[in-house]
């Protein structure tokens, strides 16, 4: 049999540590299907494998490997499969490797990131800006465990875990409008007074009211939010954003728009989902594993995978065949740095793979380099991209 896509993906969370309960359980269906699925596992979990072959498998066409390994995996007899396993996992360790960072840098020597001042820089955190329509500013920056209150006596809580969490209030019919943002190097989670949840990335800002009243429920978007939100056919939720707004009932759905990015979209896990576009009148309905993407005046919709886009909300950054310009704006806004090409013709190589978050930016760079040509130095908090 195949070996799916997304397997490769849940088995780079499971290496990772930060597998969710519902991926466990596709993964451990897959593990059933065949015994030389469990190996390929418990190969792939060596660390000594890992050390050992990692150099070798850096020359290795990675794409062209497993391609093979599912043609082989279809026609190799059960008795040929001990030398069938060896084979998969050389095809499979330098893809993990590569994809999940789990390389072991301090066992062998290679070429790193050039750092030219002892200056180590850390990834994002939790933090957010509150501010009220009065204009009052709160920082959370830390805050857990605590009850704010505002006008009218409408409260709002900070979790231990440091989630702001409004509740459902009967004080006023007239919601106060708050805003939440994030600054460079922050994300945070937060959850309306209708249940909704939203995961806020990096350099984002969302308005919103205190609480819902009406027969919708709109919010404004600038930067990328992951929603989770609270069906009520009653009352839609809409996004607005700058170019186009997105109607929902009830869904999960990742959407991204960037000031700095040229391209604007919605990308759907769960549910149906409306996306209108403001200039040119144009609406799409989208369903699961479709995403519609704006630029300038053309809104089209794709098929995706949809985790490409929501991994950032489970610790890690994924990237297909993205240019490398896009990646450093990525890295940028999380760590909070910037960044520069001395050479511009790296701008449009490729890069492949997935990040950890909560990494040092020198090991996330290091993945890269390991990939590609290109080289990286690091002069104070920029980034020289050569």
């Amino acid at each position: 049999m195949g070996i799916e896509k997304e397997i490769h993906e849940l088995i780079i969370a499971y290496l990772r540590g930060d597998i969710s309960t519902e991926e466990q359980v596709v993964l451990r269906e897959w593990l059933a299907r065949d015994r030389r699925h469990g190996e390929l596992l418990e190969e792939l979990k060596s660390k000594d494998v890992l050390r050992r072959d990692a150099v070798i498998y850096a020359s290795f066409d990675t794409a062209g490997r497993w391609k093979r390994l599912r043609q082989e995996m279809n026609k190799v007899p059960r008795k040929k499969s001990r030398v069938l396993l060896r084979w998969v996992a050389v095809a499979a360790v330098f893809a993990v490797a590569v994809l999940t960072g789990v390389f072991y840098w301090q066992a062998y020597d290679s070429p790193g990131v050039e750092v030219a001042e002892s200056v180590r820089i850390l990834p994002g955190s939790s933090h957010a800006v509150l501010i009220t329509e009065s204009g009052k500013q709160v920082s959370l920056l830390g805050m857990k465990d605590t009850t704010l209150v505002f006008a009218g006596n409408e409260r709002v809580e900070l979790s231990e875990g440091g989630r702001l969490k409004y509740h459902q209030t009967t004080v006023s019919t007239i919601p106060e409008w708050h805003t939440l943002k994030i600054p460079r190097g922050g994300e945070f989670q937060i959850t309306l007074d209708d249940g909704t949840e939203v995961w806020l990335n990096s350099d984002t800002e969302l308005r919103y009211p205190s609480h819902f009243v009406g027969t919708e429920r709109r919010v404004q978007l600038t930067g990328e939010a992951y929603f989770k939100v609270a069906p009520n056919e009653e009352a839609p939720f809409i996004v607005d954003t700058r170019g186009m707004d997105v109607k929902v009932l009830g869904t999960s759905f990742n959407l991204s728009v960037y000031p700095d990015e040229k391209v604007c979209h919605a990308t759907l896990e769960k549910g149906r989902i409306q996306v209108n576009d403001k200039e040119n009148g144009k609406r799409v309905v989208l369903s699961p594993g479709e995403q519609a993407v704006l630029s300038g005046e053309m809104l089209e919709v794709r098929t995706v995978n949809t985790r490409l886009y929501s991994s950032w909300i489970k610790g890690r950054f994924s990237f297909a065949s993205e240019d490398l310009e896009g990646v450093m704006r990525t890295l940028s806004r999380w760590y909070n740095v910037e960044y520069v090409f001395s050479n511009v013709s790296m701008k449009d190589k490729r890069f492949t793979g997935t990040i950890p978050k909560y990494t040092e930016i020198t090991q996330a760079l290091k993945m890269i380099e390991m990939t590609s040509d290109v080289q990286f130095k690091i002069r104070g908090t920029t980034i020289i991209i050569q």
